[in-house]
C-alpha cells in the first residue's frame, strides 16, 4: 500500500510517501511544498493545490492521510491551516483517492506512545523506525519537523489499517 501523508501549513506543508505492507515500511519520497509567507492567500493555496495535484499523480499513492485539524490559540492559524487542508483534500478528490484523517494526539500516541509528545520526540521517533532509508537520500534538512510529521501520519495510518506493526 502507498499512503500519503501530509503535515498541512499554508507555508510550509510536509509530505512523505510510505511504502509498507507487513513485513516492511519503505519511505519512498518526501519533501516540502513551500509558499511565500508575504504572498496573497489566494495564491499560496492555488500552488499548494497544484503542488499536491501534482505529487498526487506522480506517485499514485492508494491514501491520502492528513492530520485532522485542531484548535489552538491561535485561530488565525487555525482557519488558515483548515484552507490549506481544503485544497489539499479537493486534490485528492480530483485523484479519487481515499482520505483519512487523525487527530494529533493520536498520532503522537501511536508513534511514540505519548499523546501529549513534542514535536523532537516525533522526529527522534521516525528516525528511529524509518532512519536507514532516511539517511540514505539527499533531500533539504530545513523544515525537517515538518517531513516527518507527514511520515509519522502515515505510519500511522499504516498502523491503524494493521499494514505493519512496528
Amino acid at each position: 500500500m502507498l499512503i500519503f501523508g501530509v503535515d498541512p501549513g499554508t507555508a510550509t506543508t510536509g509530505w512523505g510517501l510510505l511504502e509498507t505492507d507487513k513485513l516492511k515500511l519503505t519511505p519512498k519520497s518526501w519533501g516540502l511544498i513551500e509558499t511565500n509567507k508575504d504572498g496573497k492567500t489566494e495564491n499560496r493555496l492555488e500552488l499548494i493545490y497544484k503542488e499536491t495535484l501534482s505529487l498526487l499523480k506522480l506517485h499514485k499513492p492508494d491514501v491520502f492521510a492528513m492530520e485532522k485539524i485542531f484548535f489552538a490559540t491561535n485561530a488565525k492559524t487555525v482557519i488558515a491551516v483548515g484552507q490549506a487542508q481544503g485544497v489539499m483534500l479537493l486534490a485528492a478528490s480530483k485523484h479519487g483517492i481515499r482520505v483519512c484523517e487523525y487527530a494529533p494526539g493520536t498520532i503522537k500516541k501511536t508513534i511514540t506512545g505519548d499523546g501529549r509528545a513534542k514535536k523532537k520526540d516525533i522526529q527522534i521517533a521516525i528516525r528511529k523506525i524509518l532512519g536507514n532509508h532516511i539517511k540514505s537520500q539527499a533531500h533539504k534538512k530545513t523544515h525537517f519537523d515538518n517531513v516527518a510529521d507527514a511520515l509519522a501520519i502515515a505510519l500511522t495510518h499504516a498502523m491503524k489499517e494493521g499494514e505493519n506493526n512496528v
